[in-house]
């Protein structure tokens, strides 16, 4: 999923949580549980490990990707009135960290990071291996109709 629809997952999961501890569990919980929806980005991971002229096309794609969460983000901190800003906060990070500790292993390759990469693979990856992804921009129509809505409800 973009980094937007965590962002927003976790916005509505930190909307209805007034403890931050299980906002973040729970963002982070849903970032994994989520992922296992096709959504279109399986040969773009791909492409950007393998072919290094598709590396260009894979960092766009996520800095346009996070430049349209953070403005989400925005958007959301400040139309939406909230009781508890840290458990809405701690929920959308934990919404958003796994994302943050997979670039994380890409960047150093540690060894301490290398479980996370295999069980955020995993979950993933878990459809995809056996039914196929769908395409990028079927994804995309679907997931920003997704945010849509959430925005709608959380509001």
């Amino acid at each position: 999923m973009t980094v937007t629809t965590h962002t927003v997952i976790g916005a509505g999961i930190g909307m209805t949580m007034g403890n931050p501890i299980l906002g973040f569990f729970l963002g982070f919980v849903s970032h994994l549980l989520v992922d296992m929806i096709p959504h279109g980005d399986h040969n773009l991971a791909e492409q950007y490990k393998v072919y290094k002229k598709k590396k260009k096309i894979a960092l766009a794609y996520v800095g346009l990707d996070a430049s349209i969460a953070l403005f989400a983000l925005l958007i959301l901190f400040n139309v939406i009135d909230y009781q508890n800003k840290v458990a809405f906060s701690a929920a959308i990070a934990g919404s958003i960290l796994p994302d943050i500790l997979i670039g994380l292993y890409e960047i150093t390759k540690t060894k301490y990071l290398r479980w996370f990469n295999s069980l955020h693979f995993f979950f993933h990856d878990f459809f995809v291996k056996k039914h196929g992804d769908v395409k990028l921009s079927h994804a995309i129509v679907g997931q920003a109709g997704l945010i849509a809505i959430l925005i709608n409800l959380i509001n």
